[in-house]
């Protein structure tokens, strides 16, 4: 009687992590340690503010407003990994080392989406927001007649981006 106790509760456990291991629509994937380094912050504030001020539109926004009760929608955190993605495939990639830190902001952003892509390779949500994105972009690269304004205008809303993964990816209480 005793070993079929211990083998129940030896089953209960293994079911209860293997349900917490698998992905959910809505759940927040775990906290990628860059988004908590105070040295990530400052060295992606000095990059910005670097891109910022070859910048002579204030006025136009590409990365999408999020609204604060989204915030904690789970969902939003995979469109912001998918324009994470983006950036580090074209915006950042092709970025030369004229901004400051952007070597070490490079690296830790790469570390955030391997981090958190996992949580949304499959998943759809978020569809919208990295559409807003990159059409944004592209209007932007029109309206300047540059595709590198567009680009250097990005750079310098990348800590905006970093902003929202911070809060739209945090970890399950």
């Amino acid at each position: 009687m005793m070993m079929i106790k211990n083998l129940t509760a030896l089953l209960l456990c293994c079911c209860a992590a293997l349900s917490a291991a698998s992905p959910r629509p809505g759940r927040h994937p775990p906290r990628s340690p860059p988004l908590d380094s105070s040295e990530t912050w400052n060295n992606l504030i000095t990059m910005c503010k670097d891109a910022r001020a070859r910048d002579r539109d204030h006025e136009t926004r590409l990365i999408p407003r999020i609204p604060s009760e989204k915030l904690t929608d789970g969902r939003m955190c995979c469109g912001n990994v998918k324009i994470l993605e983006y950036y580090l495939s074209h915006i950042l990639h092709q970025a030369n080392d004229s901004y400051s830190r952007i070597k070490l902001v490079h690296s830790e952003l790469r570390r955030v989406a391997r981090d958190l892509e996992p949580h949304c390779s499959s998943n759809l949500a978020g569809q919208d927001h990295f559409l807003s994105f990159t059409e944004n972009l592209q209007l932007a690269g029109l309206m300047y007649k540059s595709n590198a304004t567009a680009q250097n205008k990005a750079i310098g809303e990348t800590d905006i981006l970093f902003h929202y993964l911070y809060e739209t990816c945090r970890p399950l209480a």
